[in-house]
């Protein structure tokens, strides 16, 4: 605002000196030279007025514009002065662990407006991050209480006599080792898979043998419970899509296995492959237990299970849906999930574009 005051001020005096000083003499002189001598010197007497008009026009132009552009430059640093000064405040609340918090546009055109947008997602990113953050401590927690207060109550009452070491003793302990050492195996996994971007291996693959190799890996386990598993393939022959060849089936590995855990003996487990020019889309269908809408929504977050106490711990540690979100929209696809119901089945689809990504 200071500055640009000063050359306002400073144009307008260079105008008024060049006007009231520099004008007369300038005009007097041109008469001389266009050949009106006689009319020159008759006009020397004139200075004053011409000096004086001058002064006048000026003084009535320059001063209400000076005036306004003063006021316009006053209103440009007040709304910058109060935009950035909401931009300080939020970042000093963001900064102290506050992300509550929104900045509002100063309608001072299209990159302010962005600027806000950009402050705004970035304080709402962080606050889901550390709400994830302490949603997966408090999770963690929880899982690990339960196994650990049954290997802590066994062994003193081993130590106590109270429980005897036997076979089915044995077997309990081995029990919750192993399920926390899936736990830990999950939450590895999940790490890894939301920092796959980096270290994806991307080469062209089939999906249709993809697909296939992941079936002949669950064909013996869903034998055992009498489930069939059966792969099908639509849409014209097009050419392999860039994935990572390990993540990919160990996001179709965890579909299958969860399809199974969910699917009563008699059901059927299909993987139909869908080519299509611009995507493929490899869809998991169950005929099993089903998800209600409440849950649908929620199936992909970390630990959350659809069913609780003996179902819950059947169903494992609630991390293999999150890690194939993860590992997924890191080969730049989607992965999502739909149901007619309990007891109606779901179907989950991995939809992975033909699209050639940049390394």
């Amino acid at each position: 605002m200071l500055a640009q005051t000063t050359v306002l001020l400073v144009g307008l005096i260079i105008v008024v000196g060049t006007a009231v000083l520099v004008g007369p003499t300038m005009f007097y002189h041109g008469l001389i030279e266009a050949g009106h001598a006689d009319a020159a010197t008759g006009l020397v007497h004139l200075d004053e007025v011409f000096r004086s008009v001058s002064l006048t026009a000026l003084t009535i132009g320059g001063l209400p514009a000076l005036f306004i552009a003063g006021l316009l430059s006053f209103y440009i640093y007040r709304t910058i002065g109060r935009s950035l000064a909401s931009f300080s405040t939020a970042a000093g609340q963001v900064a102290d662990g506050n992300y509550d918090v929104e900045v509002t546009s100063a309608k001072l055109g299209p990159e302010f407006d962005s600027l806000a947008a950009s402050f705004n997602d970035m304080a709402a990113r962080l606050a889901a991050v550390d709400t994830t953050r302490r949603q997966l401590l408090a999770d963690l927690a929880h899982e690990m209480r339960t196994p650990l207060a049954s290997l802590k109550g066994h062994l003193e009452g081993i130590e106590d006599g109270v429980v005897e070491w036997d076979e089915r003793t044995a077997g309990i302990l081995d029990a919750q080792i192993a399920r926390m050492e899936r736990l830990a195996r999950d939450i590895r996994q999940l790490t890894a898979a939301e920092e796959a971007t980096a270290r994806l291996q991307l080469t062209l693959q089939d999906p249709d043998v993809l697909a296939s190799q992941s079936v002949a890996a669950i064909e013996s386990t869903a034998a055992a419970k009498n489930i069939s598993v059966r792969t099908m393939s639509a849409g014209p022959l097009e050419t392999p899509v860039l994935l990572d060849r390990e993540r990919m089936g160990q996001v179709l590995g965890n579909l299958l296995e969860n399809a199974i855990g969910h699917t009563p003996p008699g059901g059927t487990i299909t993987v139909h492959t869908e080519n299509a020019p611009e995507a493929v889309t490899i869809t998991v269908t169950d005929t099993g237990e089903g998800i209600s809408p409440k849950h649908l929504q929620h199936i992909f977050e970390r630990f959350y299970r659809a069913h609780t106490g003996r179902e819950a711990r059947r169903a494992g540690s609630g991390l293999g849906l999150a890690i194939s979100k993860s590992l997924v929209e890191a080969q730049g696809g989607t992965l999502e999930a739909s149901s007619d119901g309990f007891g109606r089945g779901a179907s989950f689809y991995i939809r992975l574009p033909r699209t050639t990504r940049k390394e």
